[in-house]
């Protein structure tokens, strides 16, 4: 990832990422449209009721063909997609894997195409619908804290599926700090200047703590047999998944079906930055699904991430600098990288393997050893967690 190195530090404001809330917008989510399009909020708020009693998809079947070119202002676009995602997702699996229709009804797969085009993402759940801009302040003079939010839309199971989409929502926040330090890193290499760079390095240090600590607060709240048998299959997209071998047909859009990715982690931004700004390459077949989780993110964050990626380069000016602070800098953010991604293997195996192998018979099994973004799960995370862990730099003295 990343190509020819460039001498351009990437600003936050060019990418409408602000030091407050990063990858976050800068203002609180919408928690309702327009009168006009109340059919869409309430279908989705009704969601996990109208899936207990398997009445989903008969809403949708009665729902309106709306125009949405009636929305406006750019929160109202993204609020649109996430009650479109949420009941999109919910129709698709309302079965589980049984009984899978291969077309999605022109009322939702009409306007859900066209405002995912408009934001310049693939018209399926993603981590930017599900979490950045699904979730309100408990209290609204409160912090922006995990344990003061609520997640606005669930597909099912609301207090797991709440919990699993806030903790991305609070390692988001611990990581904005970081990006500021990040330009900082970045122009202390442009400048020569290593004390610069490392005590940007020094910073971060706290950050990627705090995001371990948050991630390892999953069980907390979600609990992994429910995340399972319960709610993963409704994360699943329709490439790679042997329910929908030929993709699924968005019905007004096209005749021919088209095939998405589902949610997946590795549509988190903070991480893929990491690995960009810590110059750590991943192999072929890992690092290409990646660069293709970046199509599902926002174009200003995948932007910036690139623009990372291409700046001046943190890791080869610390293998070329004699300074033995700088390089243990470097290789703690690389070690808290690397630990943050082990965290997730565990974390896997307890709410995907561990379950899977309980579950033989179930309606998700055909999902037990694959992510919901399509990888081999296991080889995936462990291959990514192996080349962070490669990328550590020997001490100046070459041990």
């Amino acid at each position: 990832m990343g190509g020819m190195e460039s001498r351009t530090i990437p600003r936050l404001s060019d990418f409408h990422l602000s030091e407050d809330r990063g990858f976050l917008s800068a203002e609180d989510p919408l928690e309702f449209l327009p009168p006009y399009f109340s059919p869409w909020v309430d279908l989705a708020r009704d969601t996990p009721k109208l899936l207990e009693t398997k009445q989903l998809r008969e809403h949708v079947h009665k729902l309106p063909l709306l125009d949405h070119t009636q929305l406006r202002g750019q929160q109202e676009w993204y609020l649109a997609r996430v009650v479109l995602s949420m009941i999109g997702h919910a129709y698709v699996w309302q079965e589980g894997e049984e009984g899978v229709p291969d077309f999605l009804p022109r009322s939702v797969a009409v306007p859900w195409y066209r405002v995912s085009e408009h934001l310049g993402v693939p018209p399926i759940i993603s981590h930017h619908c599900a979490s950045l801009v699904n979730w309100k302040k408990k209290d609204p003079n409160g912090p922006l804290e995990l344990d003061n939010l609520q997640l606005l839309f669930c597909i099912t199971c609301p207090r797991d599926f709440a919990w699993f989409f806030l903790i991305p929502i609070q390692i988001e926040m611990h990581f904005t700090p970081a990006l500021p330090l990040l330009v900082q890193a970045q122009e202390g290499v442009l400048e020569g200047n290593s004390k610069l760079t490392k005590d940007a390095l020094t910073a971060m240090t706290p950050v990627l703590n705090k995001m371990k600590q948050t991630l390892g607060r999953m069980k907390e709240q979600c609990d992994p047999e429910v995340f399972y048998n319960q709610f993963r299959y409704f994360l699943s997209g329709w490439k790679d998944n042997p329910a929908l071998p030929h993709g699924l047909i968005y019905e007004g859009v096209s005749d021919k079906p088209f095939q998405f990715s589902g949610g997946s982690a590795a549509q988190v931004a903070t991480v893929q930055c990491l690995d960009e700004f810590l110059g750590i390459r991943h192999d072929d077949r890992p690092g290409a699904f990646l660069m293709r989780m970046r199509d599902y993110m926002l174009p200003d964050h995948r932007n910036f991430i690139a623009a990372v990626g291409k700046g001046p380069s943190v890791r080869n000016f610390v293998s070329n600098s004699d300074d033995q602070e700088l390089r243990t800098a470097y290789n703690t953010c690389v070690s808290l990288l690397r630990d943050f991604r082990s965290l997730h293997i565990r974390i896997i195996a307890s709410y995907v393997i561990i379950p899977s192998k309980r579950a033989k018979g179930h309606q998700v099994e055909g999902l037990a050893n694959v992510g919901t973004g399509g990888t081999g799960i296991m080889s995936f995370l462990k291959s990514v967690r192996d080349t962070t862990a490669a990328a550590l730099l020997p001490d100046v003295s070459g041990t």
